[in-house]
């Protein structure tokens, strides 16, 4: 299975490090350009390729992590990703103990969506702790990761995938969509409350 990657950061330098080791084929794009990347990749990424934009793009799940700013410019260059998984990340950290940072942290993934919207979105939520894999020696315990989409398929596949890098994905997905609505509720209220006043 091919796992493209676009975009690097400390998650996505994790994904790729734990994707490797159990035997994914790893292809790595860097939209700003693969030469920034070139040794940190072939020093801690073993068996991982830096590959064109296009080749990132179509691999079975693709794992973008570009920052806001970016995003529409470096989507507008993918090729067509109807039907695709594309595992979005941001570099924004998430506490789950404060779900409410899940909303902020949540709008570029709708951005995501919004721009590509033949393609099979889920929201990967960068933990506040992760405990690297720096040896093929791992502890018993998984770390904790968390993700959300609409898509059955998508999330039962995504699962698997972080299942088979030795992580324990929680879906927030049914907890994101209340609070999403509560938040909706709250602030038609306080509008219907500013109107009366």
């Amino acid at each position: 299975m091919k796992i493209g990657i676009i975009g690097i950061g400390s998650l996505t330098l994790e994904l790729a490090q734990r994707a490797t080791s159990t035997g994914y084929e790893v292809l790595i794009n860097h939209p700003r350009g693969n030469s920034l990347i070139q040794e940190t990749v072939n020093q801690t990424i073993k068996g991982a390729k830096l590959v064109s934009l296009e080749e990132a793009a179509s691999t079975d799940i693709t794992i973008l992590f570009v920052p806001r700013e970016s995003l529409e410019h470096t989507i507008s260059k993918l090729p067509d990703m109807s039907g695709k998984i594309i595992l979005h990340t941001s570099g924004l950290i998430f506490n789950p103990k404060l779900l409410v940072s899940s909303v902020t942290s949540s709008l570029t993934y709708q951005i995501t969506a919004s721009l590509l919207p033949d393609a099979n979105v889920v929201k990967l939520f960068n933990p506040v702790v992760l405990n690297q894999r720096k040896t093929a020696v791992l502890t018993e315990k998984k770390d904790d990761i968390y993700f959300a989409s609409e898509n059955e398929l998508s999330k039962n596949k995504i699962k698997t995938f972080l299942n088979n890098l030795e992580f324990q994905p929680i879906d927030l997905s049914v907890k994101l969509k209340l609070q999403s609505a509560l938040i909706k509720e709250n602030n038609t209220l306080i509008n219907h409350w500013h109107k009366l006043s």
